[in-house]
């Protein structure tokens, strides 16, 4: 396996760990909303930010602009936005090997 099949390997692997991390973050926030609609008892946000940890920030904010749920909560937006930074870094270095693989 060349190198350049490699790098195309790890970007596709990247791809679709951002997915389904992204997905499972998504449907997170979609429940602590409904949750909050309805009285019940809410997802911890140390829950919410463990998923965007592990991958899911794109799927979390996608769904918070969706949704409009933790969107003006500062404390939670604070660690989210840190959180989006690292991921989108990680996304610029895989870009950045894909165009220098090739």
């Amino acid at each position: 396996m060349t190198l350049p099949d490699v790098l195309a390997l790890a970007f596709r692997l990247f791809v679709v760990w951002q997915l389904l991390w992204g997905l499972a973050a998504f449907v997170a926030v979609w429940q602590d909303k409904r949750r909050a609609q309805g009285g019940r008892r809410r997802t911890p946000e140390a829950g919410l930010h463990r998923l965007e940890a592990w991958g899911g920030a794109l799927g979390s904010g996608l769904a918070q602009l969706v949704f409009r749920h933790k969107t003006r909560k500062a404390t939670y937006q604070r660690v989210y936005r840190r959180l989006l930074a690292l991921w989108l870094l990680g996304w610029v270095g895989m870009i950045a090997l894909q165009l220098l693989g090739r």
